[in-house]
């Protein structure tokens, strides 16, 4: 599990980092854009739309950054005593949903697992080589964010 747990827990680091930077950034009204530090051709029209141009980007910065705070750093904090405590969830079954990507190297990837048990779809992210649709895996995986790693491959 070590991998797969530093990969979490580094994207929740750097999540919580940019998420501070940025909340810092709103608070100061620190400015992205300033006519002063703009190419010479382009200082007048930055200077004329300096105030517009730093809100849509404080703007989009937050759509995608706040989202993407809330989707992982909780999950992953609430996740802390089971990693601590070796206390993973199970799940055995086929392959249902996988990651097309480069099936050769070792990666993150997202796959759907149908339990055996359950008969529910259980979506995972594990770090390994490619994995095909129907293969019979167990897998044991974080109950909140739902990281795991292979423990039998068939």
């Amino acid at each position: 599990m070590g991998r797969i747990i530093i990969v979490l827990y580094m994207e929740a680091l750097l999540l919580s980092v940019l998420t501070i930077w940025f909340l810092y950034h709103i608070i100061k009204k620190k400015k992205i854009f300033r006519w002063e530090n703009a190419p010479l051709d382009m200082r007048d029209f930055v200077k004329r739309n300096e105030k517009r141009m730093n809100m849509i980007s404080n703007g989009i910065i937050g759509i995608i950054l706040i989202p993407a705070f809330l989707w992982v750093v909780p999950p992953a904090v609430q996740d802390f005593p089971n990693v601590s405590s070796d206390n993973y969830l199970e799940v055995e079954g086929t392959v249902t949903s996988w990651d097309y990507s480069d099936e050769d190297k070792n990666k993150t990837r997202s796959i759907g697992i149908m339990d055996n048990k359950t008969k529910k779809e259980i979506f995972v992210t594990l770090y390994s080589k490619g994995i095909q649709k129907g293969e019979y895996l167990r897998v044991r995986y974080l109950p909140n964010s739902k990281y795991g790693e292979i423990k039998e491959k068939k």
